[in-house]
């Protein structure tokens, strides 16, 4: 029995995807394909199903609920927690305005650019430096619809490359303030700022730069080549028209609020200030409290600013909703590929197909980009695969960091690719365009840039 199991095991998996494919819920979705493949193991003849720290409740079906508790509290002790803070600290900094007005502030300079098309080039490099701090794509692309994309078009830009861009401002998502730079720090065995240090920005930059390039010369191309389709068409600007408003109230100093916590994390490492190290939830948790007495000061108004205050609690929330609830099905899920034997077969098959580890990062990386493709998010793929990254390097005989890197880059890069992407829409609905328009404008940039991260990584491994 436990020889066909892996491909049983593959079935599973298949109608997980279709699953994800008709966008059923996918925590519920990956909740029912844990326990069915955990049940199949269990059926098959293995006797232990439980991930590390798990302890048997005395009957092996009961074990498949107690694998789900285990790797549940795991995951809330570690990456889920620092995710909670994350999350609540990034949505505390958009309550008060503070990132508005860092957007605002470092969008200044660009304005008094006259090349359009650099200027292009340029608001997609901004855009990766504010993902150190604003973490989500969609919540990005508001902020700069709003603060560069009336300039884009003023200087003559279209309506679909302007929001090309800016949809494709997040082909990284950096450890620490990002949960999937957190989740892949953490599946790596290495803390988030050794991982955004070390292993992020040197193969950020290189795969940004491309992009960058790729970015410029495209845009220019078929805006020539559409100059007569009519697509310098401007948005309306009236939802978000209140942040920007909200921004250029604020003192300037509030720029400086959303990079307390990085700039702390930056200093207090243990590749730079080694007697003191601060946790990444602990800086967080020091920035909030510096936020927090720094708009008391300015404002006076106790009741609102302590009300501005709890929103760091509502983002811990909807990380919780969103993201950590996600991570705790994913996690069964995997454990199940695990028992059933399907990762043992996928990496005896890898080696006797002379893949290697970076081979084989490749093709998961291949899996992970077309599902996002097709569902217009990465994150269900990614936090589905990512915990096999330990085993399938430690079969090799190679470190996780790398294989786990590559999943994260094909997950981020493919999701401007998507039509149905969140980011997308919104460019596309701001733009007036389809968002298949825009994903024309996407596809070779974002490639280009997956392509140079994924190749880089493989070669260092």
């Amino acid at each position: 029995m436990q020889t066909i199991l892996p491909y049983i095991a593959i079935a599973v998996v298949l109608v997980t995807c279709w699953g994800i494919y008709k966008k059923l819920n996918v925590n519920i979705v990956l909740l029912f394909a844990g326990i069915a493949l955990n049940l199949l193991a269990v059926i098959g003849g293995v006797d232990n199903i439980l991930p590390r720290g798990g302890k048997t409740t005395g009957f092996i079906y009961f074990d498949i609920f107690e694998a789900l508790r285990t790797v549940a509290r795991n995951q809330c002790f570690t990456t889920g927690f620092i995710i909670f803070v994350a999350g609540g600290f990034a949505a505390y900094m958009d309550k008060m305005g503070a990132s508005d007005k860092l957007v605002a502030l470092c969008m200044q300079p660009l304005k008094k650019l006259r090349n359009p098309y650099l200027l292009l080039g340029l608001v997609f490099l901004m855009g990766h430096f504010f993902g150190l701090v604003v973490t989500s794509a969609a919540g990005l692309a508001s902020l700069l619809i709003v603060s560069i994309y009336p300039i884009l078009i003023g200087l003559g830009v279209s309506s679909v490359s302007a929001a090309a861009v800016i949809g494709s401002c997040l082909l990284f998502s950096y450890a620490p303030s990002s949960a999937i730079g957190v989740i892949t720090a953490n599946t790596s065995g290495i803390d988030p700022m050794t991982y955004l240090i070390k292993y992020q920005l040197p193969i950020a930059v290189p795969s940004v730069l491309v992009a960058f390039v790729a970015h410029i010369v495209v845009q220019k191309y078929l805006d020539a080549k559409d100059a007569k389709a009519g697509t310098l068409i401007k948005p309306d600007l009236s939802q978000l028209a209140s942040k920007q408003d909200r921004a250029a109230k604020l003192p300037a100093y509030y720029a400086i609020l959303p990079l307390v916590p990085l700039v702390l994390l930056f200093i207090f490492n243990k590749m730079v200030y080694k007697t003191i190290v601060l946790d990444v939830a602990t800086a967080m948790f020091m920035g909030w409290v510096f936020a927090l007495l720094v708009d008391l000061a300015t404002r006076r108004d106790i009741q609102t600013v302590f009300a501005d205050g709890f929103a760091m609690f509502r983002g811990m929330g909807n990380m919780l909703t969103n993201v950590v609830g996600l991570i705790f099905v994913a996690a069964l899920f995997a454990n199940g590929l695990q028992t059933t034997g399907l990762l043992s077969l996928l990496i005896e098959g890898a080696k006797h197909a002379g893949l290697g580890a970076a081979g084989t990062g490749v093709i998961m990386s291949l899996v992970i980009a077309l599902v996002t493709i097709l569902t217009g998010s990465g994150v269900a793929s990614f936090t589905s695969l990512v915990p096999l990254a330990p085993a399938i390097a430690q079969s090799f005989g190679t470190s996780p960091t790398e294989l786990a890197m590559m999943l994260q880059l094909a997950s981020e890069c493919a999701r401007p690719l998507s039509p149905v992407a969140g980011v997308i829409i919104i460019v596309a609905g701001f733009a007036g365009v389809s968002p298949m328009a825009v994903v024309r404008r996407t596809w070779i940039p974002c490639t280009l840039c997956g392509i140079v991260g994924i190749a880089i990584t493989a070669f260092s491994m």
